[in-house]
């Protein structure tokens, strides 16, 4: 079977291709919502919070205050993107057991 390493900004998930996943063209999105283990990505994502907020307190110079921000409210939008993407999945399958239901 190929292999094929899907990457994320500050790190990268291997793994097995799937043709369960990559049939929207993100396969590492669509196995974290599938699977809803958030672990790894969390830790990582964290500790890059911590390293950019480090970096946004020092006083070297006020484009790396500002760039480090900007990296800072693009990891939340990321987190935020995945729990409109989990929301979105709750909702669907809400939808498809009560369509289930209705046609018993």
């Amino acid at each position: 079977m190929f292999e094929a390493f899907c990457y994320f900004p500050l790190m990268a998930i291997h793994k097995k291709a799937e043709s369960k996943y990559g049939q929207a063209g993100y396969p590492a999105v669509e196995r974290l919502i599938d699977t809803e283990d958030f672990n790894e990505i969390n830790s990582a994502f964290e500790k890059a919070y911590g390293e950019l907020d480090q970096i946004a307190k020092k006083k070297k110079g006020f484009k790396t205050q500002k760039d480090a921000r900007t990296a800072m409210r693009s990891l939340e939008l990321t987190l935020d993107l995945f729990r409109e993407l989990l929301a979105i999945k709750y909702r669907l399958q809400e939808e498809a057991a009560k369509r289930a239901q209705k046609q018993q």
